[in-house]
C-alpha cells in the first residue's frame, strides 16, 4: 500500500507540474501578444518581474488575485482566469485523491496496531475520522451556497463509534506502557518502537480533535503527553534522543491545542511552554515555530494582538535558514491577522500577499509531516479574517470578506469539521457587515446549532462575538432577534 501511495504521489506531481507549465506558457503568450515585457506586466499587476518570470516558467502559480489582474490588463477574454480555475480544480482533485490514499494507508497500519495491542479495532472508515470514501471528493469551486457545506457533526456520526474509537486510542496509550509513569519507574532504554507508538497515538488523537474539538479529549491527551515528558527526562535514550524529543514536543503541542480549544488557557500555556522548551533544546526550530504559532493563535483569541504579533515575529526570526514555504506562509498569515486587528490594514494586506507567495512555493514532500494541516483553506481563512477586520472600519470591504470566507469553507476537507464551523461563524459576521440580514440569520442559526454539537469552547466563544457585527439598533426584526439570542448565549 505504501509503495502504491508513493508511486501515485510521483504521478500526481508530474501531472500537476505539466499543467502548471502550460498555464505559464499561456500567460507568456498573452503578454507577448500585447507587446509587453515581464517588467511592464509586473508593474501593471502590482507584482515583481521575478514573480512573472517564475509563473511563466511553471515554477509558481500564485493566487487568484494575480490572475484576475493579468486577465484585466491583458484583455484575455476570460482565457487566463478559466485556465487558472481549471488548474486549481485539477490540484484540488489530486489533493483529495492523495489524502484518501494516504489516509487508507495510514489508518490501515494504525488499525493493525490496535488489533496487535489486543483491543477491538473500530471501523476507521465509518467513524469520526474521515467518513466514507465519497466524503473525500473535492468541493466544487463554483458558487454553491456555503450553507450546504455546513457539516452536521452530531447527526452524521454515530456517537457510539466515537466513544469506541476514543476508548481504543486510550487502550493503545495504556498498552504502550506510558500512562502512569513516574520518574522512578520510567528509567529504561527507549527504542524506535516507543517513539513510533507515541507518534501513532498522537496522530489518532489529532484526527479526533480535527473532527469534534478538543473538549472531548483534552484530559486524556494531557495525561498521555505528560507521561511522554517523564519518559524524556528519565529515560536513557541513547541515539534516539532527538527523535524522542520531537515526538514528545508534538504530543505536548497537541495537548496545548486541545486545552486551548476547550477554553483551558492556563493548561494550554503550560503544555506549549514545555513543548517549546523541548523543541528548542534539540535545535528543532521548525517545530518551535509551529508551537509559537499556536501561542500566537491563543493570544489572538484573547484579543492580545500585540503579544501575538511579537510571538509570530520571534518564530519568524528564529527560523533563519530552517524556514520552509509552509511555515513562512502560516506565520505571515497569522501576522496579517494581528495587524488587521490592530488597525494596520495596509501592512496586513501586504503580509497576506507574502503568505500567498510562500504558499505557492510549498512542496508537501519537503515539509515536516506535522505541517500537513496547513492547506489552502487555512490561508483563505486568514484572508477572510483580515478583510472582516478591515470591513469593520470600512464596509466597502465587506463583500470581499464574504467571498474570501466562502472560499475558505469550500477549501476545507470533510474531516475538518471544526475549521469549517469556525469559518462559517466568520461568514455570519461578514454577511452582517455586508448588510445581508437574510443570509446572516440563516447561517447564524446553523452555526449556533453546530456549536452545540462540537466540544469546542473556541467555537462557542466565536459565536458569542457575533453580536459586535450586528448594530444594536437594527430595524430588521429577525436580525434583532438573532442578536438577542447571541447576547443571551454570551451572558450564559
Amino acid at each position: 500500500m505504501l509503495a502504491w501511495v508513493k508511486g501515485q504521489l510521483m504521478s500526481d506531481r508530474q501531472q500537476l507540474q505539466e499543467a502548471k507549465q502550460a498555464l505559464g506558457r499561456k500567460l507568456a503568450a498573452w503578454r507577448t501578444t500585447r507587446q509587453l515585457i515581464q517588467g511592464d506586466l509586473a508593474r501593471k499587476v502590482h507584482s515583481s518581474r521575478s514573480t512573472v518570470a517564475m509563473v511563466e516558467r511553471g515554477r509558481q502559480v500564485v493566487d487568484r488575485i494575480f490572475w484576475l489582474q493579468c486577465e484585466s490588463v491583458l484583455g484575455a477574454n476570460g482565457d487566463l482566469i478559466t485556465a487558472y480555475d481549471t488548474y486549481r480544480q485539477l490540484e484540488a482533485r489530486h489533493r483529495a485523491e492523495r489524502a484518501a490514499a494516504a489516509s487508507r494507508a495510514r489508518w490501515g497500519l494504525l488499525a493493525d496496531g490496535l488489533v496487535e495491542a489486543g483491543e477491538p479495532s473500530p471501523d476507521l472508515g465509518t467513524t469520526a475520522l474521515h467518513g466514507d470514501d465519497h466524503s473525500l471528493e473535492p468541493a466544487s469551486t463554483g458558487t454553491t451556497n456555503v450553507e450546504e457545506r455546513i457539516p452536521h457533526a452530531g447527526a452524521s456520526r454515530d456517537k457510539r463509534d466515537r466513544r469506541t474509537l476514543l476508548m481504543a486510542i486510550a487502550a493503545v496509550a495504556a498498552g504502550s506502557g506510558l500512562i502512569g509513569l513516574t520518574p522512578s519507574t520510567a528509567r529504561r532504554r527507549v527504542g524506535a518502537g516507543d517513539i513510533a507508538r507515541i507518534e501513532a497515538v498522537t496522530a489518532l488523537y489529532r484526527s479526533v480533535d480535527y473532527e469534534i474539538g478538543g473538549g472531548a479529549l483534552h484530559t486524556e491527551i494531557s495525561r498521555f503527553a505528560e507521561a511522554t515528558s517523564i519518559l524524556l527526562t528519565s529515560a536513557d535514550s541513547g541515539q534516539e534522543t532527538t527523535s524522542l524529543a520531537t515526538a514528545v514536543a508534538g504530543a505536548r503541542q497537541l495537548a496545548g491545542w486541545t486545552a486551548f480549544d476547550a477554553g483551558r488557557h492556563s493548561d494550554a500555556g503550560r503544555h506549549w511552554l514545555a513543548a517549546e522548551r523541548t523543541a528548542v533544546a534539540v535545535g528543532d526550530q521548525r517545530l518551535a515555530a509551529r508551537i509559537r504559532y499556536c501561542q500566537a493563535r491563543q493570544f489572538q483569541h484573547l484579543h492580545h494582538n500585540q503579544d501575538a504579533l511579537a510571538t509570530v515575529r520571534l518564530a519568524y526570526d528564529a527560523l533563519g535558514r530552517e524556514a520552509t514555504p509552509a511555515l513562512l506562509a502560516m506565520l505571515r498569515g497569522a501576522e496579517a491577522a494581528s495587524l488587521a486587528a490592530l488597525g494596520e490594514h495596509t501592512e496586513a494586506v501586504a503580509s497576506l500577499k507574502l503568505a500567498s507567495g510562500h504558499f505557492e512555493d510549498i512542496d508537501p514532500d519537503r515539509e515536516p509531516d506535522w505541517m500537513r494541516f496547513y492547506d489552502r483553506g487555512e490561508l483563505l481563512a486568514q484572508y477572510g479574517r483580515v478583510y472582516r477586520d478591515i470591513a469593520r472600519h470600512d464596509r466597502r470591504h465587506a463583500d470581499a470578506a464574504v467571498e474570501w470566507t466562502e472560499a475558505a469553507i469550500r477549501a476545507f476537507g470533510p474531516q475538518n469539521v471544526r475549521s469549517t464551523v469556525l469559518n462559517t461563524v466568520g461568514l455570519c459576521s461578514a454577511l452582517a457587515l455586508a448588510d445581508d440580514p437574510g443570509r446572516t440569520i440563516t447561517v447564524g442559526a446553523s452555526v449556533i446549532h453546530q456549536g452545540r454539537q462540537l466540544t469546542s469552547r473556541r467555537v462557542q466563544d466565536r459565536i458569542c462575538y457575533l453580536s459586535r457585527d450586528i448594530p444594536p439598533d437594527t430595524r430588521h426584526s429577525g436580525l434583532a432577534d438573532f442578536r438577542h439570542t447571541v447576547t443571551r448565549l454570551a451572558a450564559a
